[in-house]
């Protein structure tokens, strides 16, 4: 490799001139460099230089060192000494000795340029000659030893996570400020120089541009620049184009917070383990993430705030075999001791001349590791953030179980102990992760806690649930707490179902004491509200298996659980057979447990009601004892009132029920299903007379009543007047009652179909309903309203249907009836002014009293 040199001073006229110039080239530098290189390498003497300085002054001077880059990419170090007077005696003069890199070249072995810093290579006047030859190397500078380095990072302390901050955001954005330093010696910026260069990425570090002195600021190109204080004072409110370290007063609390990285790579070198950046160079990870600078760091037991802990922690999880035994184990040591830095177990800078190595790619220096580890109870401070702890615990669970027991116990014991103590989810380590020593001293350190948090119900169950997993792990015995956790458990369930998870799964599968106190409390609460833990089965995965009885629950399981849903798959629903299955899923007998029958018929119906089928089935499986006893009568009863009108079930259940409750009755309801009763005596032909009296008075005893019930009673009195009146004078005690309900259930019975084919095919029916229909004409109310429709809207259409012969046949019947009946018939039936005239029955009616004014043929 060759290195052009450039030698710049005031000289003797010759053939280039006389003055400033180049007076010394390596030939075949081009013009344009030279050119460049010319306002590089100038040089003005402090301000308060003296103007005539001795010869020890003269070293005092600050030298100007830089590294630069040309417009053509290519580089220019350079180094710019005062000497004084010239050859004709006039003060001010300087020599600049300079190397030119060319585009993408570096110094031989890649050499950071900083390393030439008062390199015995520089000249510090023009070689003999003119012509100088090419440079192989620089000899690197003895002035930047290691421990020299080591102590001014240590005195510069306060300003590294700053300085190393804008560092990165330079290597990040090219339009980042400048670093101005400002220092009284210009060796203290060179080493600044090294510091920089050292935690840059390799990639980065040989595009820093520096000068290590200059009186023009403003003028500088260069991405560190270091000045003298006097001539720092122009710089202020430039923080767009500046960021300006003055290492003479303290850094202001009001800067930019230092990025993680930045802290990192301070504290490293403020550790004086500065072979770690080139480690962690290596390591996976994108530039200036902190996770692999911060894991080595740890490793090394040189402590760091939390955030880095955290980044630490995931690298590691997420790069386990980046890392060799004992470099995990000391990480493991570091992040198990949150915040605290034991002397014997942290990395402490090396004597003179040692540099400690990386074991993985230079074996022969061991790395630092605490020796005869113990175990131990770390204690975790209130103020480390959950960031930190959710990250050990990822780590704990990736590689855990490949650490020694002595190792992985701390860390354990920490992560036990904040998730007691952290108000967010944690995840502790298995129980196998500790010493039985460690778990007895958690236990009696944790214990109190444990159980105060366990009872605690401010925040809901699940932490409770949490620390009752880790006290049965540590041993600490919470059995006492377990019923009243179980009732707060089964009041979450079954207020959302969905909080139903992985942690009260685990957490039942741990504690079988938790699950059979939560089972007991759902089967309590299944006696009371089995609709809600119906849902809640349908919902959360619970198991039932128990030893207990858990009659209630069971039952509820059933329905949920059903593979059809309770149905036979085809949408019909076999509610009786449903309620068979639920009282034989309760495991119990309904006989010796009653109550069970009231609760599977909540569970069967819901809100529904039974049809008066399923009520009679039921009672008859069942007997009434066992409905008395369960309190279920009155669901028999309900389905007894709202029954279908004409099912002959709903009649027939009535019975049933005054059969068998005949003292349990509610006044209002027996009444009602008397009413019911006596439209079954109608049904099967032995009721006695005086139907409608007697209808009436129950209906006034039952008030209100169920419309369904007067819809069956009032519809099967209403067919049987209309179809067979029988002996008594039924429709006269309608019509006197003045019951308008009757009344229309007459009506509606008369327009039913088979009303109307009866009447077209039966002429003696035909001649009954007239005679029927024409009583009481100057009858008002109920009866007034129905009698003008029957006969013109049922009957008129019916006779204009028949044929002469048919209509014969009933003038015939009506004749058979006695008095004027055909007569009136025929004008009746006759079209014109008199048939809408209206009959006069009423006084026909009282010139035979032998004739009753209902009555079929």
């Amino acid at each position: 490799m060759s290195l052009g040199q450039l030698h710049y001073t005031s000289a003797p006229p010759g053939p280039d001139g006389s003055g400033f110039r180049f007076t010394a080239l390596t030939p075949g530098l081009p013009q344009s460099v030279l050119r460049e290189a010319e306002q590089l390498i100038g040089y003005e003497p402090p301000r308060n230089a003296p103007a005539r300085p001795s010869a020890d002054e003269l070293d005092a001077f600050p030298r100007a060192f830089s590294y630069s880059e040309l417009s053509d990419g290519s580089r220019l170090l350079a180094r710019t000494v005062y000497t004084g007077a010239d050859y004709s005696g006039r003060w001010g003069n300087f020599h600049a000795h300079a190397v030119h890199l060319a585009p993408g070249q570096q110094l031989p072995d890649g050499a950071l340029p900083v390393s030439a810093w008062e390199s015995p290579g520089w000249a510090t006047a023009t070689p003999e000659g003119g012509a100088p030859p090419p440079l192989s190397a620089l000899p690197p500078s003895s002035g930047l030893d290691r421990d020299g380095l080591i102590a001014f990072a240590a005195s510069r302390a306060p300003w590294l996570a700053a300085v190393f901050t804008d560092l990165q955001r330079q290597a990040e954005d090219e339009t980042a400020p400048q670093i101005v330093l400002v220092e009284r010696d210009s060796a203290d910026v060179a080493r600044w120089v090294v510091l920089a260069s050292t935690v840059l990425p390799r990639t980065a570090v040989h595009r820093l541009t520096f000068t290590t002195y200059t009186r023009r600021p403003h003028l500088a190109g260069q991405r560190i620049i270091g000045v003298l204080p006097d001539d720092a004072h122009g710089l202020a409110g430039s923080g767009r184009r500046h960021r300006v370290h003055d290492c003479a007063v303290p850094p202001s609390p009001d800067g930019p917070e230092p990025t993680p990285w930045a802290v990192a790579a301070a504290r490293i070198w403020s550790a004086g383990a500065l072979e770690l950046f080139q480690y962690a160079d290596r390591l996976p990870g994108e530039p200036f993430t902190p996770g692999p600078l911060s894991a080595l760091a740890l490793c090394a037991g040189i402590d760091l705030p939390s955030p880095h802990r955290t980044a630490a922690a995931r690298w590691a999880c997420e790069h386990p075999s980046e890392l060799s035994q004992e470099e995990l184990e000391g990480l493991i040591q570091t992040l198990a001791e949150p915040g605290y830095t034991p002397a014997e177990t942290r990395h402490t800078p090396a004597e003179p001349g040692r540099t400690p190595a990386d074991p993985r790619h230079t074996p022969t220096e061991p790395w630092p590791t605490p020796t005869a580890p113990q175990p131990a109870v770390a204690p975790v401070p209130a103020s480390t953030p959950p960031a930190e702890t959710a990250a050990l615990a990822e780590l704990f669970a990736r590689v855990g179980s490949a650490l020694r027991p002595e190792i992985a116990a701390p860390l354990a014991a920490r992560l036990f102990t904040a998730a007691v103590r952290s108000a967010e989810p944690v995840r502790p380590p298995d129980r196998g992760a500790l010493t039985d020593e460690v778990a007895r001293r958690l236990a009696a350190e944790l214990g109190p806690e444990l159980r105060a948090g366990i009872v605690d119900a401010a925040g809901g169950t699940g932490r409770p649930l949490r620390l009752l997993r880790m006290a049965g792990s540590l041993g600490v015995d919470c059995a006492d707490l377990v019923p009243s956790l179980a009732h707060r458990l089964a009041s979450a369930l079954l207020a959302d179902p969905s909080a139903y998870g992985g942690e009260l799964d685990g957490t039942l599968a741990d504690r079988p004491d938790l699950r059979s106190a939560l089972l007991r409390e759902l089967d309590t609460a299944a006696g009371a509200a089995p609709a809600s833990v119906t849902v809640l089965l349908e919902r959360a995965p619970l198991e039932l298996e128990s030893r207990e009885a858990l009659p209630y629950l069971r039952m509820c399981g059933w329905i949920a659980r059903s593979p059809s849903g309770g149905g036979d798959g085809t949408g019909a629903r076999d509610r009786t057979g449903e309620l068979r299955a639920v009282l034989g899923a309760a495991g119990v007998s309904v006989v010796a447990h009653p109550p069970l029958l009231r609760i599977a018929f909540r569970l069967v119906w819901g809100a529904a009601t039974p049809t008066p089928e399923e009520a009679r089935y039921v009672l008859a499986e069942q007997g009434a004892d066992l409905h008395r006893t369960a309190e279920t009568w009155p669901f028999l009863v309900t389905a007894a009132l709202n029954g279908r009108p004409g099912d002959p079930h709903t009649d027939e259940l009535a019975h049933e029920l005054l059969t068998a409750f005949p003292t349990l009755l509610p006044p209002r309801d027996r009444a009602a299903l008397l009413l019911l009763e006596f439209a079954r005596d109608l049904r099967a032909g032995g009721a006695e007379p005086g139907w409608v009296d007697r209808i009436l008075g129950l209906r006034r005893a039952a008030e209100p009543v169920n419309p369904p019930v007067l819809e069956h009673v009032f519809g099967r009195l209403a067919r049987q007047l209309v179809h067979d009146p029988g002996p008594g004078r039924e429709l006269d005690d309608l019509i006197r009652g003045n019951d308008a309900d009757l009344c229309a259930a007459y009506e509606q019975a008369a327009r039913e179909d088979s009303v109307r084919d009866r009447l077209l095919r039966d002429p003696r029916f035909l001649a009954a309903r007239f005679v029927d229909w024409n009583a009481h004409p100057q009858a008002g109310g109920a009866w007034g309203k129905v009698r003008g429709p029957l006969l013109d809207g049922v009957l008129r259409p019916a006779v204009r249907a028949l044929g002469a012969q048919e209509l014969a046949a009933v003038e015939t019947a009506l004749t058979e009836h006695g008095g004027r009946y055909a007569e009136d018939f025929r004008a009746w039936n006759r079209p014109g002014a008199l048939s809408r005239l209206g009959l006069r029955f009423g006084s026909r009616d009282s010139r035979t009293p032998g004739r009753r004014r209902g009555g079929d043929s």
